[in-house]
């Protein structure tokens, strides 16, 4: 059930970021079948002053609080304690964004979202009944 061997992931892209942003969406992506994010790990080549980033599952946070990277550093993050936010079905939307203050900005940001399909061996069969 937790073998890493079924583990995947996407990337959620930033780029190069601009300043003075409130939850500014840059990168989405449609979930093809069921999962369970499992972790995140946050990336930016340069980081200056007040930046962070969060992913959401339509306009939930999956996270239990922003990440704020460090400059060259896999920065993880840390997931919600909420089983429903962790969890997406076929269809669902993944997206990134951030926040930065008036002089908050980072280049060749990414944040990499790990998760394992469910459906799997072990898995208990969802409450809507999909599990494929």
């Amino acid at each position: 059930k937790n073998a890493a061997i079924g583990t995947e992931s996407v990337s959620l892209v930033l780029g190069t970021s601009a300043v003075s942003q409130a939850a500014k969406g840059t990168h989405r992506v449609t979930m093809k079948y069921p999962g369970q994010i499992v972790a995140i790990e946050a990336y930016a080549l340069t980081v200056t002053a007040t930046i962070s980033f969060d992913v959401q599952k339509g306009s939930t946070s999956v996270l239990a609080g922003a990440i704020t990277p460090v400059a060259d550093t896999p920065t993880a993050g840390t997931l919600s304690a909420t089983l429903a936010n962790i969890q997406f079905a076929k269809g669902d939307v993944l997206s990134l964004k951030y926040t930065s203050n008036g002089t908050g900005a980072a280049t060749n940001g990414q944040v990499i979202v790990w998760f394992r399909p469910l459906g799997m061996k072990g898995d208990p069969i969802p409450a809507s009944g999909e599990n494929a």
